[in-house]
């Protein structure tokens, strides 16, 4: 460990001192609060800490009716922006979800906005995203604020300039307010860290808050935040989406900029890449985002965008949608196939939904090459980071097993390469072949499971590996009709028995939510996100505000 740097543990005290020196006094919650409760999701509302309007604020409206009431003066952006700094600071307390916070700087830009554009007798020419509050996972860089990402080799680093979606997101109107808490290598299905700890899930703190964006989809849950923005590499949107019952959008590559942000797989190495998307309470919100990004020319702002406009698409009239009950490895578990089927039953009677039932081809293939990508060069750059500051590696990266792979030759990484056009073909082929505009199926083989154990980025990383944009819809909970069934229903083999038995009941996986997943083709964001939206009122029957 070089002598420079402290051994973590004394950077991790530092830095939560820090931290918790960024909360008002008079927004903190006594902790009597704190204190034996599994479902911490009231608390907000009865805490004490919230007046009347805050509260209206942070629980009553979407990101698109919050800023239609900014753009109509319901509210100064001040009010807005104070409101869900202290939202989000309850939920800190309740959950571990932040790592950096800048209130005070966020509200001070709050106060700007309001003289700018309250001053203009006109409503017109208000940027898309005025007044918004918007989280970021802690891997964008934010100017003056640390991007560890949750690893002590990197805190005391403040970044110097904002990645290349801060700013884009400013010069829309946004407040940027708070970062959000993400696993060690920024790989695994666990929020947990050595310098910011573990993050909670709010609904049962038994049960993981899904990583990697972990910190925004307890954060969102708690409606501390109502768009977030994470990054997803093998299902790091959806899989906290899943946890908490929010909706969370995969976009295809390249759509949204992710240039500054910081990843900790070796630099160089091409293989599946990391994509930004929104997680957001409701689809409209996601179009909002991807709708403002695009129009933006998001090229101008990152090298590695991809100029794809925003079209403005008609909403669908009639849909033919590809149901696939499973991924063909992973049986779902006894909840998971009972929301999948009373998805697919509303939608069936619905006169513009067709249905077409389909089978995944070679997804277990598949999901070896992803660990390969994942693993090319093995082990040894994440060893070297954790080393610098004497840091142990966290039991859910430990569980998966991605530290023992051995990497790949260049070869072998020719050989990825040509499977994966090929898996592109088949895939193209799956859709025209079937001419369905969606697929339909679940976004895991289970709902949020006990800390630790969310072992297989199985269902989520497929469309990594193929990028295909990809949303997940919450639908409904774990209920008392959900009970246990015998491992004989795991029909996929032995490590297929080993996931499935992790589902024990409704008793340990009360209040966990289950979800559907809405994917897409390729680029074709825009349009697969008009699909989800009609799925979703089909589905959730209004216009869907959580």
């Amino acid at each position: 460990m070089p002598s420079e740097m402290k051994n973590y543990q004394a950077i991790a005290s530092e830095k939560k001192a820090e931290q918790w020196s960024k909360i008002p006094h008079n927004w903190r919650i006594s902790a009597e609060r704190l204190q034996d409760v599994n479902n911490v999701m009231e608390i907000p509302l009865n805490c004490g800490l919230l007046n009347d309007t805050e509260i209206e604020i942070t629980s009553k409206y979407d990101a698109t009716a919050i800023v239609e009431k900014l753009k109509a003066r319901t509210w100064s952006v001040e009010q807005v922006t104070v409101a869900f700094c202290k939202r989000a600071a309850i939920a800190h307390q309740l959950t571990n979800c932040l790592t950096e916070i800048f209130f005070d700087d966020a509200i001070q830009r709050a106060k700007q906005l309001d003289v700018e554009y309250y001053q203009r007798v006109s409503n017109d020419n208000f940027p898309p995203l005025f007044g918004l509050p918007i989280s970021l996972k802690d891997s964008f860089q934010v100017s003056g604020y640390d991007t560890s990402t949750g690893l002590g080799c990197y805190v005391n680093e403040p970044a110097k300039q904002h990645s290349a979606l801060a700013t884009m997101l400013l010069n829309l109107g946004a407040v940027l307010y708070c970062k959000t808490n993400l696993p060690q290598s920024i790989m695994t299905g666990d929020s947990d860290n050595n310098i910011f700890g573990r993050t909670l899930n709010p609904r049962n703190k038994l049960l993981t808050a899904g990583g990697s964006t972990g910190g925004e989809g307890a954060l969102l849950a708690l409606r501390g935040s109502i768009l977030g923005v994470g990054t997803d590499i093998g299902g790091s949107i959806r899989v906290p989406s899943v946890c908490n019952g929010i909706y969370g959008f995969r976009a295809s590559v390249g759509l949204i900029p992710h240039g500054g942000v910081r990843d900790l797989n070796p630099p160089g190495t091409d293989g599946i890449y990391s994509t930004v998307g929104p997680m957001a309470t409701s689809v409209r919100d996601c179009s909002l985002f991807l709708q403002s990004i695009l129009q933006a020319e998001p090229w101008r702002y990152d090298s590695t965008s991809i100029s794809v406009p925003w079209i403005g698409l008609k909403p669908p009239r009639k849909l033919r949608i590809g149901v696939a009950e499973n991924d063909g490895v992973f049986t779902p578990s006894p909840p998971v196939r009972r929301v999948l089927k009373q998805a697919i039953d509303l939608l069936r009677g619905d006169e513009n939904i067709d249905i077409v039932p389909i089978s995944l081809p070679n997804v277990g293939l598949y999901y070896e090459d992803i660990i390969s990508y994942f693993t090319l060069l093995g082990s040894d750059h994440y060893y070297e980071q954790f080393a610098r500051t004497g840091e142990p590696v966290i039991p859910s990266l430990e569980a998966i097993g991605l530290l023992l792979a051995p990497g790949t030759t260049l070869k072998g990484f020719f050989e990825l390469n040509v499977r994966r056009a090929e898996a592109a073909r088949t895939y193209l082929n799956l859709f025209l072949d079937n001419e369905i505009d969606v697929i339909v199926m679940p976004p895991a083989p289970h709902t949020a499971v006990p800390l630790d154990r969310w072992i297989k980025a199985a269902y989520t990383s497929l469309w990594n590996y193929l990028d295909y944009p990809a949303i997940v819809i919450p639908v409904d909970q774990v209920q008392a009709i959900d009970t246990a069934d015998d491992l004989s229903h795991a029909k996929f083999g032995k490590l297929d028995e080993e996931i499935y038995s992790l589902y024990t009941g409704p008793e340990l996986y009360k209040n966990a939510p289950v979800c559907i997943s809405v994917v897409g083709y390729k680029h074709r964001d825009e349009a697969m996100l008009q699909a989800a939206a009609a799925l979703d009122s089909i589905i959730n029957k209004v216009q869907r505000v959580i």
